[in-house]
């Protein structure tokens, strides 16, 4: 491992564990708006802790978002330090979180192969995955959200938003894990089965031809996000030839400068809400560069056999977080931690220590 890189790991190691909570993962310890449990940011920040076999701490946080589920099966997007659980963001109803909650159980699954918290949680997932599928209104296989309703809740989006259709595939995929490892081979083969159809009409209505489109509400949204293309590397939703069509776009509009970009081009001036136009919150899912995306743009680099790529675009990351001694939030387009009068990077934030152990762990083989 190059040095740079086990400075930074060693840097991330230190926050993801200060993000440790007496019920489960915080999303920073800065602000008070995010020295809460958040529940995407802690989902993801597990698949770093898992590599840390931190297993104890990723299962308090599984089981306290599940304490929290609706009867409808939804997880709540934020649950607060006193337990107080939030389950929508301004006007819509978040849905990533409940996609997320199956995918982190899913991975400390296949990490402790523990059937007996499988059984204790089976009913909590097949909830969350069949809540999932009442968002699909129309049957077509995707499910269709409300505006701010997914991670970059600062854009104007709705319907069928590929950040999102990625998610629900996975939690669908990994649910059919749960099913075989629990011998419940008819609920296996039926989720099994959505997830491909899923998968399919992914590629079918968001592939443009060298990337996946952004939205589809009224009419499809041709702009390049990062995370939903890169989701679908990481998912395996993309195959290898369009993995790498994705990446050379990627690099092309170099957006890995400062690893990594949100979205090419710019969303236009009315798909963010007024009151951000004249700050800094305006570019905060709208060209800002996030190391979670450098991470996962990393992770995709390796999976497609571009090694040497990947590693470098890893030293990248590790030289924003050796820079500042921390693990930053955001970053603006000259490299350094956001910094405006009301928005500040987060640090330590969870998220991206929890993506960096993970990418530094499956790229250099740890």
């Amino acid at each position: 491992m190059h040095s740079s890189v086990k400075a930074a790991y060693d840097i991330a190691l230190n926050d993801l564990r200060r993000c440790y909570a007496d019920r489960g993962i915080v999303a920073g310890r800065k602000s008070k708006r995010l020295h809460q449990y958040w529940a995407r940011h802690g989902f993801f920040a597990s698949l770093g802790a898992l590599h840390l076999n931190d297993v104890k701490q990723v299962r308090k946080n599984l089981e306290l978002f599940a304490s929290m589920q609706r009867p409808s099966g939804r997880i709540p997007n934020q649950i607060s330090l006193n337990l107080k659980p939030r389950y929508k963001l301004l006007v819509g109803s978040v849905i990533d979180s409940t996609a997320l909650y199956v995918v982190s159980l899913t991975a400390y699954l296949r990490k402790t192969q523990d059937k007996e918290f499988a059984a204790k949680m089976f009913l909590s997932s097949k909830k969350a995955v069949e809540f999932l599928l009442t968002k699909d209104r129309n049957n077509d296989s995707l499910i269709e959200e409300r505006v701010f309703a997914n991670w970059a809740e600062t854009v104007l989006k709705f319907g069928r938003v590929l950040y999102t259709n990625c998610c629900f595939y996975k939690a669908l995929k990994d649910f059919s894990f749960v099913c075989e490892m629990l011998g419940k081979q008819g609920l296996q083969a039926r989720f099994e089965r959505l997830a491909h159809q899923t998968k399919d009409r992914i590629n079918q209505s968001f592939w443009e031809g060298n990337y996946y489109i952004d939205w589809i509400d009224f009419r499809r949204h041709d702009f390049f996000s990062t995370d939903g293309n890169l989701l679908a590397i990481d998912f395996g939703i993309a195959d290898k030839a369009q993995s790498q069509m994705i990446l050379n776009k990627i690099k092309q509009h170099r957006m890995n400068r400062i690893p990594l970009k949100t979205n090419w081009p710019l969303y236009p001036l009315w798909r963010i809400p007024p009151t951000l136009l004249p700050l800094l919150e305006y570019n905060y899912h709208n060209g800002f560069n996030w190391p979670w995306l450098g991470c996962l743009n990393a992770i995709a680099l390796h999976k497609v056999g571009w090694k040497q790529e990947a590693k470098q675009t890893l030293k990248s990351v590790a030289s924003l977080i050796n820079q500042n001694g921390i693990v930053h939030e955001v970053f603006d387009d000259k490299g350094k931690p956001v910094n405006g009068l009301f928005l500040k990077s987060e640090r330590p934030f969870a998220w991206n220590a929890g993506f960096f152990i993970r990418a530094v762990n499956e790229i250099n083989g740890k």
